[in-house]
């Protein structure tokens, strides 16, 4: 024999120049991706030639970098524009995987090694909790603290809350809660309109403060500090609803100062004027700012709403009939 390209190597010598194990010869062998260039009739051996090795390292090549058995005879079938096409796609395709695993990472990551709990909530409802319920934030300095919404993660559920003691609205989501501690921060209203409002948040605890996730982009919050109302200490200690109303949500006058509202078993008056509307209860004489009012109804969801009024110097709770996870409270004045 000679050292020609028709030289026969077994199938040792070959698999040890090609980088290719001899079970791996005999597979590609049998799958028709790279035949022996003869075959002992006897023994069953498998011979190959020098020129064959080109074709075995490309397989080698194309398999280490997980291409498919179908790709690789595409790309040995293919011219060289044809091949390099293919060969590009796939690339393309480990890049685009590669991404997606970094990004899954991440939280997989933080199950492992979260100190507080992740919540992942839709975007659309939570921008439409902010919108919602931080138009009863404060804007006053006196209490900086009433100038951001509280943003609480516990249990499968985010709950954003704000007020200015005039009035509080607070607002539950339904959320995919990780393990971990269950956190709260106070977040200031400007800095929560920066997430996207399509698909998917997470929103993450830091020590001092969160950031919001999504699209693979990330947002932190601006934080508030201080110590937040005890909002749930006012909400259970709302006095028995003596009358309930039912009504269309525009039966506030686009008016300043203040507002005379009377509601019984005739009917609802403001201003004097009656108003269309569904009474349960014994009669009632409440006064309102009308600026704070307004705001209060602006933020409901749907055409109809539900006052439960209990005495003229305790909140009027304010519900919406679409949306009962929207709460607000508005704080009479004095007639």
């Amino acid at each position: 024999m000679t050292d020609s390209d028709e030289e026969f190597l077994t199938i040792g010598v070959f698999a040890r120049s090609s980088g290719l194990t001899p079970s791996a010869l005999r597979f590609y062998d049998d799958c028709g991706l790279l035949v022996p260039a003869s075959i002992d009739a006897k023994s069953g051996y498998r011979y190959y030639t020098r020129a064959q090795s080109k074709r075995a390292n490309i397989i080698r090549q194309l398999r280490e970098i997980g291409m498919p058995l179908d790709k690789v005879t595409a790309v040995l079938d293919g011219d060289g524009a044809a091949a390099v096409e293919i060969v590009d796609r796939h690339v393309e395709e480990l890049a685009a995987n590669a991404r997606a695993a970094a990004e899954a990472a991440v939280s997989i990551r933080q199950l492992f090694d979260e100190k507080y709990c992740t919540a992942t909530v839709s975007a659309v409802e939570f921008a439409s909790a902010v919108e919602q319920v931080s138009s009863a934030a404060g804007a006053s300095g006196d209490f900086p603290v009433l100038r951001g919404v509280l943003i609480e993660v516990d249990g499968g559920t985010v709950t954003l809350t704000a007020t200015d003691r005039y009035r509080l609205s607070t607002r539950s989501l339904v959320a995919q809660c990780s393990a971990g501690a269950p956190w709260s921060r106070i977040a200031a209203v400007g800095s929560l309109g920066m997430a996207t409002a399509t698909g998917t948040l997470v929103l993450t605890a830091t020590d001092d403060a969160m950031v919001i996730d999504s699209d693979g982009a990330r947002a932190e919050v601006d934080p508030v500090d201080g110590e937040f109302p005890d909002w749930r200490a006012i909400m259970n200690g709302l006095a028995p609803t003596v009358t309930r109303v039912v009504l269309r949500r525009d039966f506030v006058p686009l008016d300043s100062g203040t507002i005379r509202m009377t509601a019984g078993p005739d009917g609802v008056s403001v201003d004097g004027v009656p108003v269309p509307a569904q009474v349960t209860g014994s009669e009632s004489l409440v006064f309102f700012d009308a600026a704070v009012l307004q705001a209060a109804v602006a933020s409901a969801v749907g055409p109809d709403l539900m006052l439960d009024i209990a005495a003229p110097d305790h909140p009027m709770l304010v519900r919406s009939a679409l949306d009962g996870a929207l709460t607000t409270l508005v704080m009479p004045v004095r007639g």
